[in-house]
């Protein structure tokens, strides 16, 4: 278990990280546009019921053995980034799944949960994003992204996905979940509204993913990263009671602050 998740919540991150997914023309609230600029598969919440399931008091087709979990469309796939080497996948799918974790604030992405997918040999490879049960965490200490250390994050972002990156609203998406039945706890939204902060400040800065991410991720388990840094500073700035925007500013101002000093 991640430090920063609680048992029975894997369910609504799977649907939220595909919520959150917004194509590139905006939410699919407001767009006739399916897939996500990350590419998470569709996911939904469903109930059912089964005698297969674990039932300790025995099984009986009654409401209060309804099981609740998320149900996600099969991607056809020729296996994971674990089975081939990360040379050969484009720059731009790499940095989208960059651009999905750091946001929201991933705890458990490597190799093995990101699914490819080829059309025939020598087509286009196009990477899957899946397993997203730990992400919008409500700390980042659990923060790991193995895809950071390939060497297409170490390259800028495009322009295209800059405007994307631009276009994120940690506000409105916090809302969608709230519409869609999950009213995100208090330290879960902020870490959604600091990560997303810290996406736009960095790619409007020109850091690389792998920049970007070296700032949420700890280099070793003891060590805090330099997000929590700021994450406490702020803390221990603002007044007992202070709102949350004002404390947002704070962590603004901070961060302001740190990436000058990454960028003089």
């Amino acid at each position: 278990m991640k430090k920063g998740t609680r048992v029975g919540e894997g369910a609504l991150r799977e649907v939220a990280a595909y919520l959150l997914d917004h194509p590139r023309s905006g939410p699919r609230s407001f767009s006739n546009e399916d897939k996500g600029f990350s590419g998470v598969s569709p996911t939904v919440m469903i109930k059912w019921l089964h005698r297969g399931f674990n039932y300790p008091d025995g099984y009986e087709r009654t409401s209060k053995n309804i099981k609740i979990g998320s149900l996600q469309m099969f991607m056809k796939n020729c296996g994971s980034c674990e089975d081939m080497g990360p040379g050969a996948f484009p720059v731009d799918e790499v940095h989208k799944i960059s651009v999905l974790d750091i946001r929201l604030a991933n705890a458990d992405r490597h190799a093995g949960n990101i699914l490819v997918q080829r059309d025939g040999e020598g087509g286009e490879i196009v990477l899957i994003p899946i397993d997203h049960g730990y992400c919008l965490p409500e700390n980042f200490e659990d923060c790991t992204f193995d895809c950071l250390y390939w060497r297409q994050a170490h390259q800028p972002y495009s322009s295209d996905t800059i405007d994307y990156i631009k276009s994120l609203d940690a506000e409105q998406d916090i809302e969608l979940l709230k519409f869609h039945g999950w009213d995100l706890p208090v330290d879960c939204a902020r870490t959604l509204s600091i990560s997303t902060m810290l996406l736009k400040k960095g790619a409007e800065r020109g850091l690389t993913p792998f920049a970007i991410g070296s700032i949420m991720c700890r280099e070793t388990l003891k060590k805090e990263s330099v997000i929590e840094h700021i994450v406490r500073e702020a803390e221990e700035a603002v007044l007992p009671g202070t709102s949350e925007a004002t404390f947002l500013e704070s962590v603004s101002l901070m961060m302001d602050r740190r990436l000058t000093e990454l960028l003089p």
